[in-house]
């Protein structure tokens, strides 16, 4: 319980803070100190003076308070006297005065607190989120990073080539990991290497773990902009001394400015630091490109005058806005407190795991008898998830895995429960396991193109550099499969829709324009190769597949033509008759809910005429089928022709 004196000393700790960093933000520019060795230590050294404040000044004394007891009545007297002085205000009533005051005080220190602990959550989770990293992506080979290996012999560190990124990043202590956006694979060699040479610089220094520390320390005093600032111009000033000693080692200044300008835009997972960020970009670039040093004589001096400002205001703060010790009492007669009533029973969370069955012990009893037999391991999993034991299914598997290893039903197993779970990197690697069981069947690469087609043209969550990168992923998936498979139609088709989006987001007219054209020849290519086989002269392209496991029918309309996927030129049609669910009695006893995803064909006259599950929650896929058969939409023309349309809808059933 944090009382009122508590609160005060807070309130003075905060406005110390703010008039020492008041002081200080200044004088690194008045003094023109433009070493960046110096200015990061001022600023790292200013971070722990400020949270060293209530430690390295001393405390008033708090004034005298008479011992409080407790009579058998509840009402309080002064210990040792049967009555106070007339006209003196008891302590019991000052506190209680008090108290009143800073109540709104109290509970503000609550809200920080709280907000404090979300913070620190977060942190926490994206920690977590950069471990995930370690497996994504492609080592990079050695030839790419022996001349700045080389350079940095101490800085070991695990070096990968990670679609998700836009900017290089490294994490890590023990371990420590280079992560390279795939995009920096087509730059010039040079540019890689005083890129690579930045980031093993971060490594020898352990850069990591300090900027962790401090985000720490923003998340505890996320309330206090001073701290917001000081954390700001720490990791500013640790990426100038970076930039220093990367072109010292390099000697390649010129490259290393267009590697800034090259990253400058694109986002990174917190919590790293930037390779390059925008608003940081001209200091940066000034310092670089200035090739000034400070005498020794001029950067005694200037930490002298900074030295002694910090100092000043430091003291000042303290003298004005003191923090008070906490008063003892020399006898204290505590009162028992009231019971504590026992908490009301919980109710089940909506969503819970329901019991086990007999089933599942069965299951693995057999399991138990026989370890090698996958059917059981599946079955298992199967059930466990249908009771909403995610985790237990989880285990499941990985322990089909790990006992029948390179099996292909296992396998996609995998790949079907991280589907339905929404975890696409997951999902992606057991499905790069399957293909890696058979290499030479290029229908396994292409099911891994139309997974990377689907997140990179649906997620409109994606940042740019994130959706070049899937997109760069899936046209290698494609060439995968064309290499084993010239005339592989789908591939094609699909490499030609990777590459028009790769075009669309090219910036150079002239590398937009070749894309284009390759893109139109492997269209003609499939086209062709279309015509030939079912003597048809046109050739809409494919819609993606289902996830695995799922309804796996290609969508057609009622005379066996393949509908025109919604996108580009061809409009979404607009719904004209909607016809709500029926919540299913089953899911509704069990507390289901969630979102069902549909892919529906609409035909020329505006109905739905088929339909297939996309994301299955199996309680809920009926109705939701049942649903959606009965919607109307406008018909869709192409060049003033009605057709058909194949688009994907989606169904929510909320108990709320």
């Amino acid at each position: 319980m944090i009382d009122d004196r508590t609160l005060l000393n807070l309130v003075a700790w905060w406005v110390q803070i703010g008039l020492v960093v008041g002081a200080a933000a200044a004088l690194p520019r008045l003094l023109k100190v433009i070493d960046p060795d110096v200015r990061h230590l001022y600023w790292r050294v200013l971070l722990i003076l400020c949270l060293a404040l209530p430690i390295v000044q001393p405390w008033r004394a708090p004034a005298p308070l008479r011992t409080v007891g407790a009579t058998a009545g509840g009402s309080k007297t002064p210990a040792g006297d049967t009555a106070s002085p007339a006209g003196a205000e008891s302590p019991s009533l000052a506190t209680g005065a008090v108290s009143r005051s800073y109540a709104w005080l109290a509970s503000l220190m609550v809200l920080f607190a709280t907000v404090a602990v979300g913070r620190a959550a977060w942190l926490i989770a994206g920690i977590l989120r950069l471990n995930r990293l370690r497996r994504d992506g492609s080592a990079v080979a050695a030839g790419d990073v022996s001349a700045a290996a080389d350079a940095l012999p101490t800085a070991a560190a695990e070096i990968r080539y990670v679609p998700r990124i836009s900017q290089p990043i490294t994490f890590g202590l023990r371990c420590p990991v280079i992560c390279l956006p795939l995009s920096l694979r087509t730059m010039p060699p040079d540019l890689r290497h005083v890129v690579l040479a930045h980031e093993l610089w971060h490594v020898r220094r352990r850069d990591w773990i300090w900027l962790v520390t401090e985000e720490a320390v923003r998340s505890l005093l996320w309330f206090h902009p001073a701290i917001h600032w000081v954390i700001s111009r720490v990791q500013r000033s640790r990426e100038e001394v970076v930039d220093e000693l990367t072109v010292l080692e390099t000697n390649a200044r010129r490259t290393y400015l267009e590697a800034l300008l090259a990253f400058a835009d694109g986002p990174v997972p917190f919590p790293v630091a930037p390779f390059a960020r925008r608003r940081h970009l001209f200091q940066r670039i000034q310092l670089i490109s200035r090739e000034a040093v400070m005498s020794s004589k001029r950067v005694v001096v200037s930490s002298a005058v900074m030295i002694a400002v910090v100092a000043a205001a430091s003291l000042y703060g303290a003298s004005r806005f003191p923090l008070t010790a906490q008063p003892v009492a020399t006898v204290l007669t505590p009162q028992k407190p009231p019971p504590t009533p026992p908490p009301p029973p919980r109710d089940p969370r909506p969503g819970a795991p329901r019991p086990a069955t007999a089933k599942e012990g069965e299951l693995k009893q057999s399991i138990a008898a026989e370890p090698g037999k996958p059917a059981s391991y599946l079955e298992l999993a199967k059930l466990q998830e249908e009771r909403n034991a995610i985790d237990e299914a989880e285990a499941t598997l990985n322990a089909a895995r790990a006992a029948v290893p390179n099996n292909t039903a296992i396998l996609t197993a995998v790949a079907q429960f991280y589907n339905r779970r929404g975890d696409f990197q997951k999902t992606i690697q057991a499905l790069e396991d399957v293909a890696a069981l058979d290499p030479s069947d290029p229908s396994r690469h292409q099911t891994i193109a139309t997974f990377y087609w689907d997140k990179a043209s649906k997620d409109k969550a994606l940042s740019p550099g994130d959706k070049l990168a899937y997109i760069q992923s899936g046209i290698a998936a494609t060439d995968r499969a064309i290499a084993l498979n010239g005339d592989y139609v789908d591939a094609l088709v699909y490499k030609s829709l990777f590459l028009r989006i790769e075009a669309q987001m090219e910036t150079d007219a002239t590398r937009q324009q070749q894309l284009t054209a390759e893109a139109d020849q492997l269209r003609n290519r499939a086209l062709q190769l279309q015509q030939t086989r079912s003597g048809r002269g046109t050739m809409p392209p494919p819609p993606p597949p289902p996830p695995p496991g799922g309804d796996t029918r290609t969508l057609l309309t009622a005379d066996g033509q393949a509908p025109v996927r919604v996108g580009g030129n061809i409009k979404v049609p607009t719904k004209i008759k909607d016809v709500r669910p029926i919540y299913p009695e089953e899911a509704m006893a069990a507390k289901v809910m969630g979102v069902v995803i549909i892919e529906a064909v609409i035909d020329t006259s505006g109905r739905v005429s088929d339909t297939r599950v996309l994301r299955s929650i199996p309680l809920l896929d009926q109705a939701a089928l049942d649903a959606v058969k009965q919607w109307e939409f406008t018909v869709t023309n192409v060049n003033g022709v009605p057709a058909p349309v194949v688009m994907t809808v989606t169904v929510n059933f909320s108990l709320q």
